[in-house]
């Protein structure tokens, strides 16, 4: 048997074995990415309505309990760093809240890169496996070892590493999507109840607190 043939024989056995590989990976990526984005799944809008009418009139405890009740949500974990820091500039707090989002953000999309690279490349390395399916057939066919048929054949077997390459991908740039869009969401809503935080707080949450030592 010619060395081409053992040799494109083993690489695409190897390929199949990677992206089987890559898949289980996929999928522990995508349950971990699933708990850690859990809490934002629930219904943010009617959440944020809550959040504003609280921030509009002034009822700063009640924020600090609901930011308390909410670990998990940027919204809530942003409205903390903003209460915690109630008597600093509203440009420090600004900017502390941004170096908060900048810290979480990165810490959410570790795993979401990895989504967005296998989305991007287990095509590929399907595709590359697929190329050594149907240089192995015909190998065989010059070679003599083969006929039109036992080519055919495995051609199509070949295909199965393409198939394997968006089995991997699909799924890993659905789940991506749909994790960023979250977070996106997310940053956005934590940004908007800070500028309004920010707005209302002025000298009532002091006068508020003042009055309540009182």
């Amino acid at each position: 048997m010619p060395v081409v043939l053992i040799m494109t024989a083993v690489a695409e056995k190897l390929v199949l074995l990677i992206l089987f590989g890559l898949s289980i990976w996929s999928v522990s990526i995508i349950i971990a990415a699933k708990r850690k984005f859990r809490a934002f799944a629930t219904k943010e809008s009617v959440r944020e309505h809550s959040v504003e009418e609280i921030i509009k009139s002034s009822q700063w405890q009640k924020l600090e309990a609901w930011t308390k009740e909410n670990p998990g949500l940027l919204t809530a974990g942003s409205l903390g760093v903003a209460l915690s820091l109630a008597d600093v500039q509203a440009s420090l707090v600004d900017r502390a809240i941004k170096s908060y989002l900048t810290g979480e953000k990165i810490k959410l999309e570790k795993g979401l890169s990895v989504l967005a690279t296998l989305g991007a490349n287990a095509p590929f390395i399907g595709l590359f496996g697929t190329v050594l399916g149907i240089i192995r057939s015909f190998a065989a066919l010059a070679d003599n070892q083969g006929n039109a048929t036992n080519v055919m054949s495995g051609i199509s077997q070949a295909l199965y590493a393409t198939a394997a390459g968006l089995f991997v991908a699909i799924p890993a740039v659905i789940a991506y999507n749909a994790f960023s869009s979250q977070l996106r969401s997310q940053v956005m809503s934590s940004e908007g109840l800070k500028d309004l935080y920010l707005a209302y707080r002025g000298g009532g949450h002091r006068e508020n607190q003042s009055g309540n030592q009182n």
